[in-house]
């Protein structure tokens, strides 16, 4: 069985995470690293043999001819470099959040669906046993009825943070939406836990969603924010920050009658 021809668009910050992952499966013949593309792509002796590198992804879309991409890159490019990926037959795993708004979001999965490839969201929890177990313990009455879940989340990122890119902490940027904030960008993982525990993973599974936005830094988008979501019965409440004086881990609860 060929190996797939794997490439990364987006190298630096988060993206060198995906970069070290995508070395190590081409050195254990598990893909084939065949190009990156960032505005600092790596250079040559830092990537195998034979490894294209590109300065934009749609160059790289264009031209590199992979199977899979991995796109970690500005939340207002998510839609652009996804939906051109699937048009080239790429299958993609997109970092998180999946795009800026709701219309991309279903646009990309009905282009899916269209073109059969798949698209994974760089949610790392959703892929760990633990989910399933849970779900399981619940539903055979181990706490009794469910009565809310909650997602709870405290950080700390300083001005530097903020001042990493130009779209950081902003909702719009040159006339385009970002939404980087803490409940759709470094604490989304938390929601997404909370309503894949509780088997909720359509838009039509949330009845409404009340938000309390705030912001401790100096940016236009939120930091410190609750979200309250209608699941039909029960409650998800989301309470995060990233402007927290120490950073502790973020956790997920369900809450039951007779425990949680």
């Amino acid at each position: 069985m060929t190996a797939p021809r794997l490439a990364l668009i987006g190298t630096g910050g988060h993206g060198r995470g995906h970069l070290a992952q995508g070395i190590r499966l081409h050195e254990q013949g598990a893909v084939r690293l065949v190009a990156v593309a960032d505005p600092h792509p790596p250079t040559a002796d830092e990537l195998p043999d034979g490894v294209e590198r590109f300065t934009g992804g749609a160059e790289l879309i264009a031209q590199a001819g992979a199977d899979v991409a991995v796109i970690c890159t500005p939340i207002h490019t998510h839609f652009e470099l996804a939906a051109a990926a699937l048009e080239a037959g790429m299958d993609v795993l997109l970092e998180k959040p999946t795009t800026a708004t709701l219309d991309e979001f279903e646009r990309l999965a009905s282009l899916a669906d269209r073109t059969g490839r798949l698209v994974q969201i760089g949610f790392q929890s959703l892929g760990s046993a633990a989910i399933g177990l849970i779900r399981s313990r619940v539903a055979a009455g181990e706490i009794g009825e469910v009565l809310r879940y909650s997602a709870t989340g405290a950080w700390v990122r300083n001005d530097a943070y903020w001042a990493r890119s130009a779209w950081a902490g902003t909702r719009t940027l040159d006339g385009r939406v970002v939404a980087d904030g803490v409940l759709t960008n470094p604490l989304a993982h938390a929601t997404a836990t909370a309503l894949a525990l509780a088997g909720k993973t359509r838009a039509a599974d949330v009845l409404s969603l009340e938000v309390d936005l705030w912001r401790a830094a100096d940016i236009e988008a939120d930091d410190t924010s609750v979200a309250i979501f209608d699941l039909g019965g029960v409650r998800l409440t989301t309470a995060v920050t990233l402007a927290a004086v120490a950073r502790t881990d973020p956790y997920v609860e369900v809450v039951g009658s007779d425990g949680s």
